[in-house]
């Protein structure tokens, strides 16, 4: 039991060293976000993280004793990060990224099919060529940096080691590891709630320039106050979402990792989200395409959940240890009902 705690204690730890790396550096270099300087310094701090996240498993499964679970399901834990994440396979990466592409398209053709249909048949090529350019600082963090560091700490450090030591069944690494994953984006809401607070200062003081014929006219105290309050929800309602959003891609990016035994199955399915952005649901009820596109998503939809078993079969994936860490984790299940 204290194992399994301390387990969870250095995964909550590594998580809170993920987003408290990036305000670590001097105020000029913390905001704002998109600016290159910014961003190359965070993505210092994200590789460091990265390096540092390593000593979880070798803790919780080579420096600590085995736990009674794995013992129990006679199952022998990694002896390596490489052992646990799959990343020593070329062939292993090639068929679980085909897997989750296959995954993320039929879950996205919806999207796909609106992008189609209001951009073109080009918009597509147009899309994935722009992300891919890698011409930006922004796009080096969104497509290459956010998926491959996120997903290594969250899902190739935390999920798997969680279910070796005993700490959660396979059920909570899926389903209780991507609150970590949601809570580390909620640091997001203090840069929106500025945005939006600036945004809503500069609307006021254009509405009381022209109230007062064009003279200069700042917002009294009460306003503030009141614009403040509104920012605050503003940014409360965005945070909140993109929580929702990124608790049910968590999901989907830890199943994805302990079937097939990849990090580069999530990494995949990371950076293709990324891309396409959130699915824009009001086109299934409005527009001359919304029929055809509502049903792109039930089509996907049926696809995606048919084809999620099938597509991370243990038997196509060499480096898939998902029979030792169900057994440790129906082990870990039996241990709890003494």
């Amino acid at each position: 039991k204290r194992g399994a705690q301390h387990a969870w204690a250095g995964a909550v730890t590594l998580a809170s060293l993920y987003v408290l790396s990036l305000y670590l550096w001097p105020r000029r270099l913390r905001s704002p976000r998109d600016h290159p300087a910014v961003i190359r310094a965070r993505v210092v701090s994200l590789v460091l993280t990265c390096v540092v996240s390593c000593a979880l498993p070798g803790i919780a499964l080579q420096v600590a004793l085995p736990c009674e679970a794995s013992l129990n399901a006679g199952v022998m834990i990694p002896t390596s990060i490489s052992g646990a994440t799959g990343i020593g396979s070329v062939q292993g990466a090639l068929v679980s990224t085909v897997a989750s592409l296959f995954l993320c398209v039929s879950l996205f053709l919806g999207p796909l099919v609106a992008l189609v249909l209001d951009g073109g048949t080009d918009a597509l090529s147009r899309l994935f060529r722009n992300a891919l350019s890698l011409s930006t600082a922004v796009k080096w963090r969104n497509h290459i940096v956010a998926p491959v560091t996120e997903e290594w700490v969250f899902r190739g450090v935390c999920a798997p080691t969680l279910v070796f030591a005993g700490a959660a069944t396979v059920a909570g690494a899926v389903f209780q590891t991507p609150l970590l994953f949601g809570l580390a984006h909620a640091h997001h809401f203090f840069e929106v709630k500025e945005r939006a607070l600036e945004r809503l200062v500069s609307g006021n003081s254009a509405r009381n320039r022209s109230s007062a014929g064009g003279k200069d006219s700042t917002p009294t105290s009460y306003q503030l106050r009141t614009l403040n309050i509104s920012a605050t929800k503003n940014a409360a309602a965005v945070v909140a979402a993109q929580f929702a959003y990124t608790y049910l891609f968590g999901t989907l990016a830890v199943f994805l990792l302990l079937r097939t035994g990849s990090i580069c199955a999530p990494i995949a399915a990371h950076g293709f989200c990324n891309v396409l952005g959130v699915p824009d649901l009001r086109k299934c009820f409005t527009g001359r395409n919304a029929g055809l596109i509502a049903v792109a998503y039930v089509v996907g939809i049926c696809v995606f959940t048919a084809a999620l078993w099938p597509a991370t079969d243990p038997s196509w994936h060499a480096e898939s240890k998902w029979r030792d860490l169900v057994a440790i984790s129906r082990a870990t299940r039996e241990m709890r009902k003494r």
